[in-house]
């Protein structure tokens, strides 16, 4: 038997495999449905608080080595006006087939084991508690503790309440003529209150996306034809590098799924952690830190277990208390940052920027954007009013 199994190699379960390890719990397996290193559609880009945890994780250095380094944030508001903002430490994009793998890799030379391909199909359970898990071949493999980081789609989340989700899609595109180490953040009206992005990846290639909400205000399938607003995204802000750059594979999309209230992480013998317990913010659709965090949180409940005695039930209560504490007033904040785009805010930041003041703010904004940290539209507002009066 197992200490703990981790459903899920992405982020949040590699990283609680890694913090399990510096915690001197190595009788650890983690799944994952396919081997490593392997490909992942997503944006890549790690965000600082991303970069925070991975110096927990002792992993920083070898990210900064191998990630290409984001000094410089193009801002396009829904009125076209731009803005550039620089900053040391904006962000690193680490390609997930490398990223994901270093995570592994680390956890396993802190002791963990890794099990791929394995495709979990079910919980076992002894009455109400979970107590291993049974792939789709009929192994079982039982575990003191399952950790669920089975991300958006998970098959285990017992979560009732209906799924919020973001809808992305992106492509690939090789000798793309872009600015060096800047990334852009476009918050075009057709995608609104959501944003499409140009992350570079080093050499002469960029990642290129958009992202809309996957419901309307009533809560049905968004009807918005995803690849026809792409289309309009990419002629409207890149027409002219694209047509002496070349596409690399096929467009892909994936969903993202987000709370703003956080619950519903736990069950006798289980905790669920990253996009499986809908951690991402809700503005950004950004989920790598917040899986890692979640993964750590995870590691550090199961320690107070496993290792110090403390009752389940204490220690699975600290663990949600960890979440609500750690993100709510940034989800909170995802939702301000949603009005502020969808309102005409954003052009009289841009139109003010020249102002210290004002600069400030935009600042922390898009510190929100990139790194979910909490700031309000009061304190924008409150920043042009300034500038008027000046």
């Amino acid at each position: 038997m197992y200490d703990v199994a981790i459903i899920g190699a992405g982020p949040g379960g590699a990283a609680a495999a890694v913090a399990l390890g510096q915690l001197g719990i190595t009788n650890v397996v983690l799944f994952d449905r396919e081997g490593f290193p392997r490909h992942k559609t997503c944006g890549s880009g790690l965000s600082p608080n991303a970069l925070k945890v991975l110096e927990k994780l002792n992993l920083l250095s070898e990210v900064k080595t191998k990630g290409y380094h984001i000094n410089a944030v193009r801002i396009v508001t829904p009125g076209r006006r731009e803005m550039v903002i620089k900053s040391d430490a904006a962000a690193i994009v680490c390609l997930r087939e490398v990223f994901d793998h270093l995570l592994v890799q680390r956890a396993q030379a802190l002791g963990v084991t890794l099990k791929t391909p394995f495709r979990a199909d079910e919980l076992l359970k002894d009455g109400d508690r979970v107590v291993g898990v049974r792939g789709f071949d009929g192994e079982e493999l039982r575990a003191k503790v399952v950790l669920c980081a089975d991300g958006a789609n998970s098959i285990f989340s017992k979560d009732p309440r209906p799924k919020r989700s973001i809808a992305t899609l992106m492509g690939w595109w090789d000798d793309f003529d872009f600015e060096p180490n800047r990334l852009d953040m476009i918050f075009d009206r057709s995608v609104a209150p959501l944003y499409g992005w140009l992350f570079p990846e080093g050499g002469r290639r960029v990642n290129i996306g958009i992202c809309i909400d996957g419901q309307d205000e009533s809560g049905e399938k968004t009807t918005k034809n995803l690849k026809a607003l792409f289309q309009q995204f990419l002629q409207d802000h890149y027409a002219t590098q694209l047509k002496t750059a070349k596409q690399v594979g096929k467009l892909r999309g994936h969903p993202i799924v987000y709370t703003t209230w956080i619950g519903h992480l736990t069950q006798p013998g289980s905790l669920f952690l990253g996009e499986a317990a809908r951690l991402t913010h809700n503005a950004t659709g950004e989920g790598i830190s917040q899986a890692m965090e979640s993964g750590v949180f995870a590691a550090e409940a199961c320690a107070r277990v496993l290792k110090e005695g403390q009752s389940e039930k204490k220690a699975w209560s600290w663990y949600t208390n960890q979440h609500r504490k750690r993100f709510t007033g940034a989800f909170l904040a995802g939702h301000a940052l949603r009005a502020v785009v969808d309102s005409t805010l954003l052009d009289h930041v841009a139109d003010a920027y020249n102002n210290p003041t004002v600069r400030r703010a935009v600042t922390r904004l898009l510190g929100s954007a990139l790194a979910g940290s909490a700031v309000g539209v009061g304190e924008v507002k409150s920043a042009l009013k300034e500038d008027r009066a000046a």
